[in-house]
């Protein structure tokens, strides 16, 4: 491999791929076969395939693929509607506009004239005899048609009439089946809000079920069978509304690993960071990200972004900086945990590992470096180390006291191997307290936040307005983001002054708060405690790297929850913003806080 200068690293692209050289992800070849089903198939139209996954998974390119391969195939048009920039009857409007528009001029223009010699088209649509030389006329009439659909059911009913007449004319009057193929490409349906969507599904089924028109629809039907219908009681009746709509379901399978392994090393080649990406983080990164390309490009651009914003990271070395990356993506909680907390976090994961192991083994674990390091960890939280001699229940009442005690992060990740094989890459403990200082003083820059909107299925918060207190914001800002992008109000501030000046004016129905504070161990207790004198009485959060039993006494000696799990804040803000959009009097929701 030719030697590449570190500063040379690129940023990915997230466009879907239309030429299958570049098609790291491999779609190529399904697209070939949906293609030719398509193809096969044009006889049977109108009908409609849904091309299913759930977002980052390659549903667009694959789309693009087969839009491709289609639009190489004698008598086959292909249109893209863009259902992002639909609303309402605009939906309609413009599906009907793209159809129209690749069919032939004068195809149009008979089967106005026709529809107006038979009476059906009526009002100020009626067209003099001149319209047969005339296509400014025509174009005219069309935009009366577009702008009457908005506010007359006949002007729609008048316009499907049009592209019928106008279709007809592929028809074989033999065969009785059409000539030629019109596939209407519509992705991201899942992504549009609920108005959007159903009108374009009744687009589809009202307006545009028509003989020689096939649609391919780009969609997470797990997200699109939970939209509102005006008549559904259940999500039954919107599964079955969904099949009486879509006829064929391609759902995108999980890529096999030989796949991903070689879709994560040709986004290295690309990014110029393959000497980077050593066999054993390929592996990590495929398993960890469950072969989704979008996170695979998130997780590779995180690195590159950051490298070259910040010149400080290539004194310190781009195999530190991508490691780092790895843990903010993949281990969030661990990387909060190294920010606010002092010491050796990751060498403490080791060393909670081996002490566990030895507990649970009753001491019968191999000897170690990290079993050395494991025992002195249960000095320091005071845990007794049972003997050989002790009974089961010694050795059991250790683990749960030790369990209790540490920080909820090394538990959750206690069994994860691909998390102890990342921090022992990190080298030895002097390199690992390296790392993690360099962290705390400058945190990474680039959260792996979505920058998209977020999807229909994923959590929402309109109405939580959250009161954030904690001396270190820097640690939240990803979840901050998160929450706000999904529709939460939040104000931050450092200390309980801070607090105290925000409530009346903000008047936050949620709180999270930290505990530690400028080396005072309990400044959070007692900052809830004065919020709670100054009149909130709503549910509180408190966010720590470490629970344990004289915590969790503290927390609800004021009424407060207490985690150390980012995963468990998402959770309890959703149940908040659940409770905040009931109906009832304000302090009646407040008091259902738990």
């Amino acid at each position: 491999m030719v030697a590449v200068d570190e500063g040379e690293f690129v940023l990915l692209n997230d466009l879907p791929v239309e030429d299958a050289t570049l098609d790291l992800p491999g779609t190529s070849m399904v697209a070939g076969e949906l293609a030719n089903l398509i193809y096969g198939s044009r006889g049977s139209t109108p009908f409609v395939l849904a091309v299913d996954g759930r977002w980052g998974t390659g549903k667009s390119t694959l789309m693009r693929q087969l839009s491709e391969i289609l639009a190489r195939r004698p008598d086959v048009e292909t249109v893209w509607f863009n259902a992002w920039t639909a609303s309402g009857v605009s939906a309609l409007t413009g599906m009907l506009k793209l159809v129209l528009g690749r069919l032939d001029r004068n195809v149009v223009r008979r089967a106005f004239r026709r529809l107006r010699d038979n009476e059906v088209l009526g009002g100020s649509l009626r067209i003099g005899a001149g319209v047969a030389a005339s296509f400014f006329r025509l174009d005219r009439a069309l935009d009366q048609l577009w702008a009457q659909m908005s506010v007359d059911a006949r002007a729609r009913e008048q316009a499907r009439d049009l592209l019928a007449t106008a279709l007809g004319s592929w028809i074989d009057e033999q065969t009785g089946q059409p000539r030629h193929t019109i596939v209407v490409f519509v992705d991201d349906l899942d992504r549009c809000g609920e108005a959007t969507a159903i009108e374009i599904c009744e687009a589809i089924k009202l307006y545009l079920d028509l003989p020689g028109i096939a649609f391919v629809l780009g969609c997470d039907l797990a997200v699109l069978s939970r939209i509102s219908l005006p008549a559904a009681e259940s999500g039954g009746h919107v599964r079955e509304y969904l099949e009486k709509i879509v006829q064929v379901n391609y759902q995108i399978p999980v890529a096999a690993e030989a796949t991903v392994t070689t879709m994560i090393r040709g986004y290295a080649q690309r990014s110029r960071t393959a000497h980077l990406l050593t066999e054993p983080l390929v592996a990590l990164i495929g398993r960890q990200c469950a072969g989704n390309p979008r996170r695979v490009k998130r997780l590779i651009n995180s690195f590159v972004a950051e490298y070259q914003l910040d010149p400080r990271w290539r004194e310190f070395g781009a195999d530190g900086l991508l490691k780092s990356v790895l843990l903010q993506h993949l281990y969030p909680d661990l990387y909060r945990e190294i920010l606010t907390t002092g010491g050796d976090v990751l060498g403490g994961l080791l060393a909670y590992r081996a002490a566990r192991d030895w507990l649970l083994t009753h001491g019968r674990v191999p000897t170690g470096e990290d079993l050395q390091a494991g025992r002195q960890l249960l000095v320091a939280y005071g845990i007794s180390q049972p003997s050989a001699q002790d009974p089961a229940d010694v050795w059991e009442r250790a683990v749960g006291q030790f369990e209790g005690r540490v920080p909820e992060a090394w538990r959750l990740l206690a069994g994860n191997e691909d998390c102890r094989m990342l921090v022992r890459d990190l080298g030895p403990e002097p390199e690992r307290l390296r790392l993690q200082h360099r962290l705390r003083r400058r945190p990474l820059s680039t959260a792996p936040t979505p920058v998209e909107p977020p999807a229909a299925d994923e959590a929402r918060y309109e109405g939580l307005r959250l009161l954030w207190i904690d001396a270190s914001p820097a640690g939240n800002e990803p979840m901050i983001d998160g929450l706000t992008a999904r529709g939460a109000q939040v104000r931050t501030s450092t200390d309980t002054r801070q607090a105290l000046e925000i409530l009346p004016l903000f008047q936050p129905n949620a709180v999270i708060s930290d505990i530690s504070r400028g080396g005072e161990e309990r400044a959070g207790f007692e900052g809830l405690r004065v919020l709670r004198q100054a009149g909130y009485a709503g549910p509180a959060l408190f966010f720590t790297s470490r629970v344990d039993d004289d915590r969790r006494r503290l927390a609800a000696a004021v009424d407060a929850a207490i985690t150390a799990s980012a995963g468990r804040v998402g959770e309890w803000a959703q149940a908040q913003a659940a409770v905040a959009a009931q109906p009832g009097p304000v302090d009646d929701r407040a008091r259902g806080r738990k």
